[in-house]
């Protein structure tokens, strides 16, 4: 699908982590129950997107076009990292009315959109299914944390920065964003379970967020992690 839209592909990654990332999102989009998936960089200054990973249908990727991704991104329906997962009817007026139509067209009828900051880029991920009630809005947020770190680690250039956390903050933040539970973090590091809890409480509080979601997210996004 991407290599149909070359002319707004993104830059930031190379090829083979676009092949990784396509993999990921597949892998996503089946836990959380979405019949199809889409994820792109988007640059709000110019109104430009890149294609990084899509099984949309050709038909409708095409009616909508850059233009219209654009204005999906601005929408105002795209969760940022650490908020509940927003699961949104496609026929909701704050969805732009030719991609509502182009979507529906196509036999979706809901669609979970997240936005991913990483550094100085912002990637989008949209999650499309056919059936009422199929997205599962707990799985979308624990992918969106995954997903902000895959993309970390797959950027072209990566900027080291002075950190406030501690080498193992920062390892128990880089396990917990590869999915790894607490209890699976303390055998790893061969601590408790409780000393884990501990080292992410602290991390949370060094970097000002509220959760582990916004914690990883603010880590990634000032390339802390």
């Amino acid at each position: 699908m991407t290599e149909a839209f070359s002319t707004f592909r993104t830059d930031r990654i190379e090829a083979s982590g676009l092949r990784e990332l396509g993999a990921l999102m597949r892998g996503f989009s089946r836990r959380i129950g979405a019949d199809a998936y889409l994820l792109f960089e988007h640059r709000p200054q110019t109104g430009s997107v890149g294609l990084i990973a899509c099984d949309w249908p050709f038909d409708m990727i095409a009616e909508i076009g850059s233009e219209g991704l654009d204005r999906l991104a601005t929408a105002g329906i795209a969760c940022a990292p650490g908020e509940a997962a927003a699961i949104v009817a496609l026929d909701a007026e704050a969805i732009p009315a030719d991609i509502s139509a182009a979507a529906r067209e196509n036999g979706y009828s809901s669609l979970i959109c997240q936005s991913l900051p990483v550094g100085d880029a912002l990637f989008v991920a949209v999650y499309c299914a056919a059936g009422d009630g199929a997205l599962d809005a707990e799985e979308a947020e624990l992918a969106q944390m995954r997903a902000i770190y895959a993309i970390s680690q797959r950027l072209k250039a990566k900027v080291e920065i002075a950190s406030p956390l501690s080498v193992r903050e920062k390892e128990c933040l880089s396990w917990v964003a590869e999915g790894k539970t607490t209890e699976e973090v303390a055998m790893i590091l061969g601590v408790s379970a409780n000393t884990i809890n501990a080292y992410i409480a602290k991390a949370i509080q060094k970097v000002a967020a509220t959760n582990r979601a916004m914690a990883i997210a603010t880590a990634i996004r000032a390339g802390m992690i």
